[in-house]
């Protein structure tokens, strides 16, 4: 028999409480943790925890949620969230967000979400320049978000060719299941990018429908929005 779901949430967030402290008072000053305005899944690992978090005054307790949640492809009881900012990462935090059960954040560079952001579960983030969000996005499972090639191409001069680029993601976005998006992006607001679509160009104009691979525009959201 399931367990009811006030008293299956209630137990996950009682099970999150040891880590939750340690993770606010690590990275926050005090006035701010004792609030507890970030909640850290118990299924969380910490494979780095240096850098810095920015947290939006004003924030209140449990409104940024780390590793919760349930998505249709992953076993929640097994799918870790993973948390590895170097000491050179900044992530700045808004007033309210979620990063779902698996997720991995990978992070040397600044990371910036905006407001009400959702990434359902399983998304990978590697940040070794900037990442930003903005408000309102909604991030479907297994997306990948990366700034980086990892892997250097120089020249015969021996001049680095394929540095890392800043990626942005606009406002009230939705991104579809396994999308990929790579380093040097821009997306306008309000568009939407179809299920298992590769972006490797910008389209900065707002309310296009992206898809495929490499993606394109498939259609127009121009007097329509997407609804959470």
């Amino acid at each position: 028999m399931q367990m009811p779901k006030f008293f299956r949430k209630s137990y996950y967030y009682l099970r999150a409480i040891p880590k939750s402290l340690f993770f606010n008072f690590y990275y926050l000053p005090w006035r701010q943790a004792i609030k507890l305005p970030i909640m850290v899944s118990h299924r969380t690992k910490f494979d780095k925890l240096q850098g810095k978090i920015n947290l939006t005054p004003g924030t209140k307790t449990a409104k940024i949620r780390l590793g919760f949640g349930k998505v249709q492809v992953a076993d929640s009881a097994y799918s870790r969230f993973i948390w590895s900012v170097d000491k050179t990462g900044v992530i700045n935090f808004p007033l309210k967000a979620k990063i779902g059960t698996g997720s991995k954040l990978f992070i040397s560079g600044e990371l910036s979400i905006g407001n009400n952001c959702n990434f359902t579960g399983e998304t990978s983030i590697i940040c070794r320049d900037k990442i930003s969000f903005g408000e309102g996005c909604l991030i479907s499972w297994q997306t990948l978000f990366m700034d980086t090639d990892f892997h250097k191409i120089n020249n015969q001069q021996g001049v680095w060719q394929n540095r890392d680029t800043a990626l942005v993601i606009g406002e009230k976005v939705w991104v579809g299941a396994r999308v990929n998006i790579l380093k040097g992006v821009t997306i306008g607001n309000n568009s939407v990018i179809s299920a298992a679509a590769t972006v490797i160009k910008s389209f900065p104009e707002q309310d296009n429908i992206l898809g495929g691979n490499p993606a394109k525009i498939v259609g127009s959201m121009q007097g329509k929005h997407f609804v959470d």
